[in-house]
Protein backbone atom coordinates (compact mmCIF):
# COMPACT_ATOMS: atom_id res chain seq x y z
CA UNK A 1 0.00 0.00 0.00
CA UNK A 2 2.90 2.48 1.08
CA UNK A 3 4.42 1.55 -2.03
CA UNK A 4 1.47 2.07 -4.06
CA UNK A 5 0.65 5.79 -2.87
CA UNK A 6 4.38 7.08 -3.40
CA UNK A 7 3.89 5.39 -6.89
CA UNK A 8 0.65 7.48 -7.41
CA UNK A 9 2.47 10.30 -5.94
CA UNK A 10 5.92 10.43 -8.76
CA UNK A 11 2.85 9.78 -11.63
CA UNK A 12 0.62 13.07 -10.62
CA UNK A 13 1.41 15.98 -12.26
CA UNK A 14 2.29 18.70 -10.20
CA UNK A 15 1.67 22.44 -10.21
CA UNK A 16 5.09 23.71 -9.22
CA UNK A 17 6.25 26.72 -7.57
CA UNK A 18 10.15 27.45 -8.39
CA UNK A 19 11.89 29.39 -5.42
CA UNK A 20 14.91 31.20 -5.63
CA UNK A 21 17.02 33.49 -3.26
CA UNK A 22 20.55 34.70 -2.84
CA UNK A 23 22.04 37.05 -0.24
CA UNK A 24 25.12 38.40 -0.13
CA UNK A 25 24.72 38.72 4.05
CA UNK A 26 24.75 35.10 4.08
CA UNK A 27 27.60 34.60 2.60
CA UNK A 28 26.21 33.17 -0.34
CA UNK A 29 28.46 34.28 -3.23
CA UNK A 30 29.73 32.16 -6.64
CA UNK A 31 28.35 31.39 -9.56
CA UNK A 32 26.88 28.25 -7.77
CA UNK A 33 24.34 29.78 -5.76
CA UNK A 34 23.47 32.70 -8.47
CA UNK A 35 19.89 33.15 -9.57
CA UNK A 36 20.28 32.21 -12.68
CA UNK A 37 22.03 29.23 -12.00
CA UNK A 38 19.15 27.71 -9.26
CA UNK A 39 16.66 28.78 -12.15
CA UNK A 40 18.26 26.72 -15.16
CA UNK A 41 18.80 23.62 -12.68
CA UNK A 42 15.23 24.00 -11.56
CA UNK A 43 13.51 24.38 -14.41
CA UNK A 44 15.51 21.47 -16.00
CA UNK A 45 14.35 19.22 -13.11
CA UNK A 46 10.56 20.10 -13.25
CA UNK A 47 10.61 19.64 -16.83
CA UNK A 48 12.50 16.27 -16.70
CA UNK A 49 9.74 15.06 -14.63
CA UNK A 50 7.18 16.24 -16.95
CA UNK A 51 5.28 18.76 -13.89
CA UNK A 52 3.86 21.94 -14.97
CA UNK A 53 5.83 25.75 -13.63
CA UNK A 54 3.52 27.44 -12.44
CA UNK A 55 6.13 30.54 -11.47
CA UNK A 56 9.35 31.16 -10.52
CA UNK A 57 9.60 33.41 -7.32
CA UNK A 58 12.97 35.03 -6.78
CA UNK A 59 13.86 36.63 -3.69
CA UNK A 60 17.39 38.12 -5.07
CA UNK A 61 19.36 40.06 -2.33
CA UNK A 62 17.14 38.58 0.62
CA UNK A 63 18.57 36.92 3.60
CA UNK A 64 17.75 33.78 4.70
CA UNK A 65 17.55 34.29 8.49
CA UNK A 66 13.69 36.05 8.23
CA UNK A 67 10.65 35.55 6.28
CA UNK A 68 9.94 39.16 5.34
CA UNK A 69 10.80 38.87 1.33
CA UNK A 70 8.38 39.39 -1.02
CA UNK A 71 9.58 36.76 -3.65
CA UNK A 72 8.65 34.40 -0.85
CA UNK A 73 4.84 35.77 0.59
CA UNK A 74 4.09 35.86 -2.96
CA UNK A 75 4.50 31.87 -2.71
CA UNK A 76 2.62 31.51 0.09
CA UNK A 77 -0.34 33.37 -1.51
CA UNK A 78 -0.16 31.32 -4.45
CA UNK A 79 -0.25 28.16 -1.88
CA UNK A 80 -3.04 29.39 -0.15
CA UNK A 81 -5.30 29.91 -3.47
CA UNK A 82 -4.11 26.35 -4.99
CA UNK A 83 -2.27 27.90 -7.67
CA UNK A 84 0.63 24.66 -6.45
CA UNK A 85 0.81 21.82 -5.61
CA UNK A 86 4.22 21.58 -4.71
CA UNK A 87 7.58 24.09 -4.14
CA UNK A 88 11.19 23.24 -5.32
CA UNK A 89 14.18 24.69 -4.28
CA UNK A 90 17.77 23.54 -4.90
CA UNK A 91 18.55 23.12 -1.35
CA UNK A 92 17.23 23.66 2.00
CA UNK A 93 19.21 26.72 2.76
CA UNK A 94 17.60 28.62 -0.15
CA UNK A 95 13.86 27.95 1.62
CA UNK A 96 15.95 29.65 4.79
CA UNK A 97 18.52 29.39 7.45
CA UNK A 98 16.28 29.56 10.68
CA UNK A 99 15.70 26.05 11.60
CA UNK A 100 12.59 27.27 13.56
CA UNK A 101 10.67 28.49 10.98
CA UNK A 102 11.89 26.20 8.18
CA UNK A 103 10.69 23.59 10.55
CA UNK A 104 7.45 25.00 10.76
CA UNK A 105 6.71 25.23 7.18
CA UNK A 106 8.49 21.82 5.63
CA UNK A 107 6.53 19.95 8.97
CA UNK A 108 2.99 22.10 9.03
CA UNK A 109 2.39 24.27 6.80
CA UNK A 110 2.92 22.23 3.54
CA UNK A 111 1.33 19.22 5.16
CA UNK A 112 -1.72 20.87 5.99
CA UNK A 113 -1.76 22.76 2.31
CA UNK A 114 -1.26 19.74 0.93
CA UNK A 115 2.20 20.80 -0.60
CA UNK A 116 4.81 18.52 -1.75
CA UNK A 117 8.18 20.51 -0.79
CA UNK A 118 11.15 19.44 -2.54
CA UNK A 119 15.44 20.43 -1.87
CA UNK A 120 16.10 18.72 -4.97
CA UNK A 121 20.37 18.83 -3.66
CA UNK A 122 19.85 17.59 0.02
CA UNK A 123 17.52 14.88 -1.57
CA UNK A 124 14.50 16.17 0.88
CA UNK A 125 10.90 15.33 -0.63
CA UNK A 126 8.31 15.35 1.84
CA UNK A 127 6.39 12.52 -0.25
CA UNK A 128 9.01 10.30 -2.37
CA UNK A 129 11.19 9.33 0.57
CA UNK A 130 9.93 10.05 4.00
CA UNK A 131 12.81 8.18 6.12
CA UNK A 132 15.10 10.26 4.78
CA UNK A 133 13.05 13.10 6.01
CA UNK A 134 14.19 12.32 8.85
CA UNK A 135 17.05 14.09 8.73
CA UNK A 136 15.62 17.57 7.79
CA UNK A 137 15.28 18.81 11.10
CA UNK A 138 19.55 18.34 11.43
CA UNK A 139 20.39 20.34 7.94
CA UNK A 140 18.08 22.96 8.93
CA UNK A 141 20.03 22.70 12.25
CA UNK A 142 23.53 23.05 10.52
CA UNK A 143 22.32 25.93 7.96
CA UNK A 144 21.00 27.82 11.08
CA UNK A 145 24.77 27.78 12.72
CA UNK A 146 26.10 28.06 8.98
CA UNK A 147 24.38 31.65 8.93
CA UNK A 148 25.42 32.05 13.00
CA UNK A 149 29.05 31.90 12.05
CA UNK A 150 28.83 34.07 9.01
CA UNK A 151 27.38 36.72 11.02
CA UNK A 152 29.99 36.54 13.37
CA UNK A 153 32.31 37.17 10.63
CA UNK A 154 30.67 40.01 9.02
CA UNK A 155 30.55 41.56 12.21
CA UNK A 156 34.08 41.07 12.95
CA UNK A 157 35.03 42.44 9.64
CA UNK A 158 32.68 45.59 10.31
CA UNK A 159 34.17 46.19 13.77
CA UNK A 160 37.95 46.24 11.90
CA UNK A 161 36.73 48.78 9.29
CA UNK A 162 35.31 50.68 12.37
CA UNK A 163 38.70 50.60 14.34
CA UNK A 164 40.63 52.29 10.63
CA UNK A 165 38.20 54.93 10.88
CA UNK A 166 36.23 54.09 7.68
CA UNK A 167 32.55 55.09 7.49
CA UNK A 168 30.23 51.61 6.97
CA UNK A 169 27.35 53.49 6.92
CA UNK A 170 24.75 53.10 4.32
CA UNK A 171 24.12 56.80 3.77
CA UNK A 172 26.37 59.68 5.03
CA UNK A 173 25.67 61.71 7.99
CA UNK A 174 23.88 64.92 6.74
CA UNK A 175 26.61 67.51 5.85
CA UNK A 176 28.61 64.75 3.90
CA UNK A 177 29.04 62.69 1.26
CA UNK A 178 30.62 59.36 0.33
CA UNK A 179 34.10 60.06 -1.73
CA UNK A 180 33.23 58.62 -5.17
CA UNK A 181 36.55 57.33 -5.16
CA UNK A 182 36.35 55.83 -1.83
CA UNK A 183 33.32 55.50 -0.28
CA UNK A 184 34.34 55.01 2.97
CA UNK A 185 35.74 58.01 3.13
CA UNK A 186 33.56 61.33 3.72
CA UNK A 187 34.10 64.59 2.21
CA UNK A 188 31.83 67.87 2.48
CA UNK A 189 28.34 68.31 0.91
CA UNK A 190 28.66 71.92 0.04
CA UNK A 191 24.96 72.28 0.17
CA UNK A 192 24.35 70.87 3.46
CA UNK A 193 27.48 71.68 5.72
CA UNK A 194 26.55 75.12 6.03
CA UNK A 195 23.42 74.32 7.80
CA UNK A 196 24.99 72.11 10.04
CA UNK A 197 27.52 74.98 11.01
CA UNK A 198 24.56 77.39 11.42
CA UNK A 199 22.64 75.00 13.65
CA UNK A 200 25.55 75.25 15.82
CA UNK A 201 25.91 78.73 15.77
CA UNK A 202 22.40 78.94 16.82
CA UNK A 203 22.17 76.85 19.76
CA UNK A 204 25.75 78.58 20.92
CA UNK A 205 24.04 81.65 20.60
CA UNK A 206 21.37 80.64 23.02
CA UNK A 207 18.47 79.66 20.58
CA UNK A 208 17.13 76.40 21.68
CA UNK A 209 16.20 73.50 19.92
CA UNK A 210 12.54 74.03 19.08
CA UNK A 211 13.43 77.20 18.11
CA UNK A 212 16.12 76.74 15.69
CA UNK A 213 13.82 73.64 14.16
CA UNK A 214 11.35 76.93 13.95
CA UNK A 215 13.81 79.06 11.77
CA UNK A 216 14.88 75.85 9.98
CA UNK A 217 11.05 75.38 9.10
CA UNK A 218 10.30 79.13 8.03
CA UNK A 219 13.08 79.19 5.94
CA UNK A 220 12.26 75.98 3.70
CA UNK A 221 15.00 74.27 4.43
CA UNK A 222 15.36 69.77 3.78
CA UNK A 223 14.94 68.47 6.49
CA UNK A 224 18.23 65.38 6.96
CA UNK A 225 15.79 62.77 5.95
CA UNK A 226 13.86 64.33 3.39
CA UNK A 227 18.02 65.57 2.11
CA UNK A 228 18.52 61.65 1.59
CA UNK A 229 15.15 61.01 -0.23
CA UNK A 230 15.80 63.83 -2.57
CA UNK A 231 19.62 63.27 -3.17
CA UNK A 232 18.92 58.79 -2.79
CA UNK A 233 16.35 56.98 -4.56
CA UNK A 234 16.81 54.45 -2.10
CA UNK A 235 16.78 56.13 0.93
CA UNK A 236 13.65 54.84 2.93
CA UNK A 237 11.89 57.62 5.08
CA UNK A 238 9.87 55.30 7.04
CA UNK A 239 6.83 56.45 8.74
CA UNK A 240 7.97 59.76 8.62
CA UNK A 241 4.66 61.99 6.99
CA UNK A 242 5.82 65.41 7.64
CA UNK A 243 9.30 66.43 6.45
CA UNK A 244 9.94 69.07 9.38
CA UNK A 245 12.63 69.73 11.78
CA UNK A 246 11.80 69.02 15.34
CA UNK A 247 13.35 69.12 18.71
CA UNK A 248 14.74 65.97 18.13
CA UNK A 249 16.45 66.15 14.67
CA UNK A 250 17.98 69.48 15.98
CA UNK A 251 19.43 68.09 18.98
CA UNK A 252 20.85 65.01 17.17
CA UNK A 253 23.16 66.99 14.95
CA UNK A 254 24.13 68.80 17.97
CA UNK A 255 25.50 65.47 19.40
CA UNK A 256 27.15 63.88 16.48
CA UNK A 257 30.68 64.18 17.06
CA UNK A 258 31.23 63.75 13.01
CA UNK A 259 30.63 67.53 12.52
CA UNK A 260 34.67 68.19 14.27
CA UNK A 261 35.86 65.67 11.79
CA UNK A 262 35.64 62.36 13.96
CA UNK A 263 34.19 58.59 12.76
CA UNK A 264 31.76 57.63 15.63
CA UNK A 265 29.96 54.34 14.90
CA UNK A 266 28.77 50.98 16.85
CA UNK A 267 26.27 53.37 18.60
CA UNK A 268 23.56 50.33 17.98
CA UNK A 269 23.85 46.99 17.60
CA UNK A 270 21.27 43.89 16.36
CA UNK A 271 19.73 42.04 18.97
CA UNK A 272 21.06 38.58 17.31
CA UNK A 273 21.67 37.73 13.81
CA UNK A 274 17.92 36.94 13.30
CA UNK A 275 16.42 39.81 14.52
CA UNK A 276 16.05 43.47 13.00
CA UNK A 277 15.53 44.95 16.16
CA UNK A 278 18.54 47.33 17.54
CA UNK A 279 19.78 47.53 20.81
CA UNK A 280 21.26 51.36 21.77
CA UNK A 281 24.64 50.78 23.29
CA UNK A 282 26.53 52.60 25.99
CA UNK A 283 28.41 55.88 24.95
CA UNK A 284 32.20 54.04 25.94
CA UNK A 285 31.28 51.04 23.89
CA UNK A 286 31.21 53.51 20.75
CA UNK A 287 33.81 52.80 18.13
CA UNK A 288 35.62 56.62 17.58
CA UNK A 289 38.27 57.59 15.20
CA UNK A 290 39.22 61.46 15.34
CA UNK A 291 41.19 63.12 12.23
CA UNK A 292 39.49 60.70 9.52
CA UNK A 293 38.07 63.90 7.55
CA UNK A 294 37.24 67.61 7.19
CA UNK A 295 35.34 69.11 10.22
CA UNK A 296 32.43 71.16 9.56
CA UNK A 297 32.91 72.92 13.40
CA UNK A 298 36.08 72.95 15.91
CA UNK A 299 36.12 70.42 18.53
CA UNK A 300 36.04 73.44 21.01
CA UNK A 301 32.48 74.55 19.49
CA UNK A 302 31.68 71.29 20.10
CA UNK A 303 32.47 70.45 23.49
CA UNK A 304 30.93 73.99 24.41
CA UNK A 305 27.75 72.95 23.13
CA UNK A 306 27.70 69.80 25.03
CA UNK A 307 28.61 71.60 28.00
CA UNK A 308 25.45 73.56 27.37
CA UNK A 309 23.31 70.65 26.83
CA UNK A 310 25.02 69.36 29.92
CA UNK A 311 24.30 72.15 32.12
CA UNK A 312 20.48 72.29 30.98
CA UNK A 313 20.41 68.71 31.44
CA UNK A 314 21.45 68.30 35.00
CA UNK A 315 19.41 71.00 36.41
CA UNK A 316 16.19 71.40 34.20
CA UNK A 317 15.24 67.35 33.56
CA UNK A 318 12.01 67.48 32.21
CA UNK A 319 11.53 71.41 32.61
CA UNK A 320 9.66 73.24 29.70
CA UNK A 321 9.80 76.65 30.83
CA UNK A 322 12.25 79.70 29.77
CA UNK A 323 16.06 78.89 31.07
CA UNK A 324 17.10 82.13 33.83
CA UNK A 325 20.71 83.63 33.56
CA UNK A 326 21.26 81.97 36.44
CA UNK A 327 19.25 79.25 36.82
CA UNK A 328 21.46 76.66 37.97
CA UNK A 329 24.29 78.34 39.06
CA UNK A 330 23.21 79.68 41.99
CA UNK A 331 23.18 78.06 45.58
CA UNK A 332 22.22 79.36 49.13
CA UNK A 333 25.36 79.89 51.13
CA UNK A 334 23.62 78.40 53.91
CA UNK A 335 21.77 76.49 53.51
CA UNK A 336 22.90 74.63 50.18
CA UNK A 337 19.70 75.00 48.54
CA UNK A 338 19.60 76.02 45.03
CA UNK A 339 18.27 79.96 44.58
CA UNK A 340 14.93 80.40 42.73
CA UNK A 341 13.48 83.05 40.59
CA UNK A 342 10.45 85.31 41.69
CA UNK A 343 9.20 87.96 39.70
CA UNK A 344 8.07 90.92 41.72
CA UNK A 345 5.34 93.18 40.52
CA UNK A 346 6.85 95.72 39.24
CA UNK A 347 8.35 92.92 37.16
CA UNK A 348 11.84 92.78 38.77
CA UNK A 349 13.90 88.96 38.83
CA UNK A 350 15.02 88.25 42.09
CA UNK A 351 16.82 85.16 42.90
CA UNK A 352 15.91 83.41 46.28
CA UNK A 353 16.65 80.57 48.51
CA UNK A 354 14.14 77.65 47.57
CA UNK A 355 14.50 76.04 50.95
CA UNK A 356 13.31 79.45 52.55
CA UNK A 357 10.12 79.39 49.45
CA UNK A 358 9.60 75.84 50.76
CA UNK A 359 9.79 75.11 54.02
CA UNK A 360 9.93 78.75 56.23
CA UNK A 361 11.87 80.72 57.96
CA UNK A 362 12.45 77.90 60.01
CA UNK A 363 14.52 76.35 57.50
CA UNK A 364 16.44 79.22 56.21
CA UNK A 365 16.44 82.88 55.33
CA UNK A 366 15.57 84.87 52.00
CA UNK A 367 18.64 85.81 50.67
CA UNK A 368 17.12 87.90 48.28
CA UNK A 369 19.32 89.06 45.22
CA UNK A 370 18.36 90.89 42.09
CA UNK A 371 19.45 89.12 39.06
CA UNK A 372 20.71 92.96 37.53
CA UNK A 373 23.29 93.16 40.53
CA UNK A 374 24.44 89.91 40.95
CA UNK A 375 25.13 89.70 37.28
CA UNK A 376 27.31 93.00 37.88
CA UNK A 377 28.82 92.18 40.90
CA UNK A 378 30.26 88.87 39.22
CA UNK A 379 31.36 91.01 36.17
CA UNK A 380 33.56 93.24 38.59
CA UNK A 381 34.93 90.60 40.46
CA UNK A 382 36.18 88.76 37.12
CA UNK A 383 37.58 92.50 35.43
CA UNK A 384 39.38 93.09 38.96
CA UNK A 385 40.65 88.98 38.81
CA UNK A 386 41.79 89.99 35.32
CA UNK A 387 43.47 92.56 36.37
CA UNK A 388 45.41 91.35 38.99
CA UNK A 389 46.07 87.91 37.47
CA UNK A 390 46.23 87.50 33.75
CA UNK A 391 49.05 87.21 31.98
CA UNK A 392 48.82 89.91 28.99
CA UNK A 393 51.21 88.37 26.40
CA UNK A 394 49.79 85.26 26.76
CA UNK A 395 46.60 86.44 26.55
CA UNK A 396 47.66 88.27 23.45
CA UNK A 397 49.15 84.86 21.57
CA UNK A 398 46.29 83.16 22.12
CA UNK A 399 44.32 86.14 20.72
CA UNK A 400 46.17 85.94 17.55
CA UNK A 401 45.99 82.22 17.40
CA UNK A 402 42.50 82.34 17.71
CA UNK A 403 42.05 84.59 14.79
CA UNK A 404 44.77 82.70 12.47
CA UNK A 405 42.64 79.98 13.03
CA UNK A 406 39.56 81.16 11.53
CA UNK A 407 37.98 79.88 8.55
CA UNK A 408 36.76 82.37 5.90
CA UNK A 409 33.26 81.78 6.06
CA UNK A 410 32.42 83.41 2.67
CA UNK A 411 32.18 79.41 1.08
CA UNK A 412 30.08 78.38 3.45
CA UNK A 413 27.60 81.58 2.95
CA UNK A 414 27.78 80.99 -0.68
CA UNK A 415 26.73 77.45 0.23
CA UNK A 416 23.73 78.78 1.87
CA UNK A 417 23.03 81.59 -0.68
CA UNK A 418 23.06 78.97 -3.65
CA UNK A 419 20.41 76.52 -1.59
CA UNK A 420 18.06 79.46 -0.78
CA UNK A 421 17.76 81.13 -4.04
CA UNK A 422 17.47 77.12 -5.26
CA UNK A 423 14.44 76.62 -3.45
CA UNK A 424 12.78 80.02 -4.48
CA UNK A 425 13.16 78.83 -7.96
CA UNK A 426 11.42 75.31 -6.65
CA UNK A 427 8.61 77.59 -5.44
CA UNK A 428 8.16 79.85 -8.75
CA UNK A 429 7.57 76.24 -10.51
CA UNK A 430 5.42 74.52 -7.32
CA UNK A 431 3.20 78.03 -7.53
CA UNK A 432 2.58 77.45 -11.33
CA UNK A 433 1.88 74.31 -11.00
CA UNK A 434 -1.02 75.17 -8.58
CA UNK A 435 -2.49 77.84 -10.88
CA UNK A 436 -2.22 74.71 -13.16
CA UNK A 437 -4.28 72.47 -10.49
CA UNK A 438 -7.12 75.05 -10.04
CA UNK A 439 -7.59 75.55 -13.54
CA UNK A 440 -7.83 71.70 -13.96
CA UNK A 441 -10.30 71.35 -11.23
CA UNK A 442 -7.50 69.00 -8.85
CA UNK A 443 -7.99 71.20 -6.26
CA UNK A 444 -10.49 74.18 -4.78
CA UNK A 445 -10.07 77.67 -4.24
CA UNK A 446 -9.69 77.70 -0.61
CA UNK A 447 -7.11 74.84 -1.13
CA UNK A 448 -5.39 76.98 -3.38
CA UNK A 449 -5.75 80.05 -0.90
CA UNK A 450 -4.54 77.82 1.83
CA UNK A 451 -1.47 76.65 -0.13
CA UNK A 452 -0.64 80.19 -1.40
CA UNK A 453 -0.38 81.27 1.81
CA UNK A 454 2.07 78.97 3.09
CA UNK A 455 4.24 79.12 0.34
CA UNK A 456 3.86 83.31 -0.10
CA UNK A 457 5.08 82.89 3.82
CA UNK A 458 7.75 80.78 3.63
CA UNK A 459 8.97 82.63 0.25
CA UNK A 460 9.34 85.80 2.57
CA UNK A 461 11.23 83.71 4.79
CA UNK A 462 13.92 83.28 1.75
CA UNK A 463 14.14 86.35 0.61
CA UNK A 464 14.89 88.02 4.41
CA UNK A 465 17.86 84.96 4.74
CA UNK A 466 18.51 85.98 1.04
CA UNK A 467 19.55 89.62 2.07
CA UNK A 468 20.74 88.69 5.41
CA UNK A 469 23.60 86.59 3.47
CA UNK A 470 24.30 88.95 0.41
CA UNK A 471 24.58 91.22 2.80
CA UNK A 472 27.27 89.13 4.61
CA UNK A 473 28.87 88.60 1.31
CA UNK A 474 29.68 91.96 0.78
CA UNK A 475 33.07 92.84 -0.10
CA UNK A 476 34.70 94.39 3.64
CA UNK A 477 37.49 96.44 4.37
CA UNK A 478 40.63 94.80 5.66
CA UNK A 479 41.35 94.62 9.05
CA UNK A 480 44.31 94.64 10.73
CA UNK A 481 45.27 91.89 12.49
CA UNK A 482 46.79 93.95 15.10
CA UNK A 483 43.61 95.75 15.59
CA UNK A 484 41.53 92.48 15.56
CA UNK A 485 43.85 91.08 18.46
CA UNK A 486 43.61 94.48 20.59
CA UNK A 487 39.54 93.92 19.95
CA UNK A 488 39.31 90.40 21.27
CA UNK A 489 41.37 91.34 24.26
CA UNK A 490 39.98 93.76 25.38
CA UNK A 491 36.61 91.69 24.95
CA UNK A 492 37.95 89.27 27.53
CA UNK A 493 39.95 91.96 30.08
CA UNK A 494 36.42 94.50 30.04
CA UNK A 495 33.69 91.91 29.85
CA UNK A 496 30.26 93.96 29.41
CA UNK A 497 27.29 91.54 30.29
CA UNK A 498 27.17 87.43 31.08
CA UNK A 499 24.75 84.65 29.17
CA UNK A 500 24.83 81.00 29.76
CA UNK A 501 27.69 80.24 27.43
CA UNK A 502 29.97 82.78 29.43
CA UNK A 503 29.09 81.37 32.97
CA UNK A 504 29.26 77.60 31.57
CA UNK A 505 32.67 78.63 30.26
CA UNK A 506 33.67 80.34 33.50
CA UNK A 507 32.22 79.23 36.58
CA UNK A 508 31.38 76.51 38.59
CA UNK A 509 29.12 77.67 40.88
CA UNK A 510 27.91 80.47 42.73
CA UNK A 511 27.01 81.13 46.28
CA UNK A 512 24.93 83.49 47.95
CA UNK A 513 25.07 84.79 51.76
CA UNK A 514 23.08 86.91 54.16
CA UNK A 515 23.40 90.76 53.28
CA UNK A 516 24.76 90.00 49.63
CA UNK A 517 27.46 88.61 50.13
CA UNK A 518 28.71 86.36 47.49
CA UNK A 519 31.23 84.12 46.85
CA UNK A 520 32.05 82.33 43.31
CA UNK A 521 33.77 79.71 42.10
CA UNK A 522 35.81 80.10 38.77
CA UNK A 523 37.04 77.23 36.36
CA UNK A 524 39.54 79.23 34.96
CA UNK A 525 43.37 77.53 36.67
CA UNK A 526 45.15 80.95 34.86
CA UNK A 527 44.32 83.18 32.48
Amino acid sequence: MKNGNSSNYQRKNYNVGIYCRLSSDDGEVGESNSIGNQKRMLTKYVMEKGWNIVDIYIDDGYSGTNFDRPGFKRLLEDIKEKKISSVITKDMSRLGRDYIQVGYYIEKFFPENRIRYIAVNDNVDTVKDRGNNDVTPFKAIINDMYCKDISKKVRSVLNMKREEGKFIGAFAPFGYKKNPMDKSHLILDEEAAPIVKRIFQMYLEEVGFTAIARVLNEEGIPTPAYYKKRKYDTYNMGKMRVAKWCHGSVKAILKNPVYTGSVAQNKYRKINYKSKKLETLDKDEWIVVKGTHEEIISQQEFDQAQRLMNQKRDNFSGAKRNVKLFSGFVFCGDCGEYMTYIKTRSKNNYLICSGYKRFGKKHCSRHAILQEKLEEMILSDFRKLVDRFADKEKLKKKAGKIIDSEKDPTKSYENELHMVQKRLEEMKLLLKSLYEDKVKGMIDESQLIELYNDFNKEKKNLLRRQDELLNMLKPKEPTDKNERVEKLMNSVLNLKSLNRIILTELIDKIEIFQGEDIKIYYKIKNL
